[in-house]
């Protein structure tokens, strides 16, 4: 698991963007936010994850909010 602060999550759209602690994007969707137990995330939540990647860039996965 990795561990993240939450940059942004925009609910109108669904996406959102965690930044992990080695300073890279990971992008975040809403299907995996609702997984998680969670409405929405706000920014600057830490949160832990699993790294997948998808369509070329780096997703989280296995959300769970701390």
């Amino acid at each position: 698991m990795q561990l993240g602060n939450v940059k942004w999550f925009d609910i109108g759209t669904g996406v959102g963007q965690i930044e992990a602690d080695e300073g890279d994007f990971v992008h975040v969707g809403i299907d995996v936010v609702r997984r998680a137990g969670e409405a929405t995330l706000r920014e600057g939540q830490l949160v832990v994850y699993d790294l997948e990647y998808a369509k070329g860039r780096s997703v989280a996965d296995n959300l769970r909010v701390l």
